[in-house]
């Protein structure tokens, strides 16, 4: 009776400190985070980047940290690549296209923690009082030039194959040929030695 009591108590102290431990990592993959500017807030001076720390820091030699920064509208604004601190949990994304004009913006981000576990959260924040003028969205005609120069190439490469196609059936008749005649001469031969010993 005393052992299964024994028993039965270090089960619980067990399983209570494995529910530590979970509650322990759950809080530690945290997707919280402080951003500047803060989250839900009205800005009313110039925005020329965005700031993200986060509760343990980031593993970019994993996984590149990725942000998207867009308007009201859907249009985006031209970010310069995502940078680390010295202690790898603040995250300085500068925003190429200039102070950002008045609106309303979403910035979201993904990334993947030191010990791998990836995270990813969205920053909505406000613009009040800018003069910058209003973002522009990407050039479509450009997107068209590229879109056609890769069907192009395309174009070239099935064209290329479908030459070396054209090439291996010349081969593969010319073979058959060959051995079409290699065979007419095999008969030819077995019936000439035929004929010679009938006589």
């Amino acid at each position: 009776m005393i052992r299964r009591i024994g028993a039965a108590l270090v089960a619980l102290v067990f399983a209570v400190g494995f529910s530590c431990g979970t509650a322990q990592m759950a809080s530690a993959h945290s997707d919280s985070f402080q951003s500047v500017p803060a989250d839900d807030s009205t800005v009313t001076t110039p925005v020329t980047e965005i700031q993200f720390t986060f509760v343990e820091p980031v593993n970019a030699e994993l996984s590149p940290p990725e942000v998207v920064l867009v308007n009201q509208d859907g249009i985006a604004a031209e970010l310069g690549a995502p940078i680390l601190d010295e202690t790898g949990a603040t995250m300085t994304v500068q925003i190429l296209s200039g102070a950002l004009p008045n609106g309303d913006y979403t910035a979201s981000y993904r990334i993947v923690s030191q010990d791998g576990h990836p995270a990813s959260g969205e920053l909505f924040f406000a613009v009040e009082g800018s003069d910058a003028p209003a973002l522009v969205a990407a050039d479509a005609d450009a997107d068209t030039d590229a879109i056609a120069e890769a069907d192009s190439d395309v174009m070239v490469t099935s064209s290329g194959s479908g030459n070396d196609t054209q090439l291996q059936l010349v081969l593969g008749l010319s073979a058959a040929g060959a051995v079409v005649l290699a065979g007419v001469l095999v008969l030819v031969s077995l019936r000439r030695r035929r004929n010679s010993q009938a006589k």
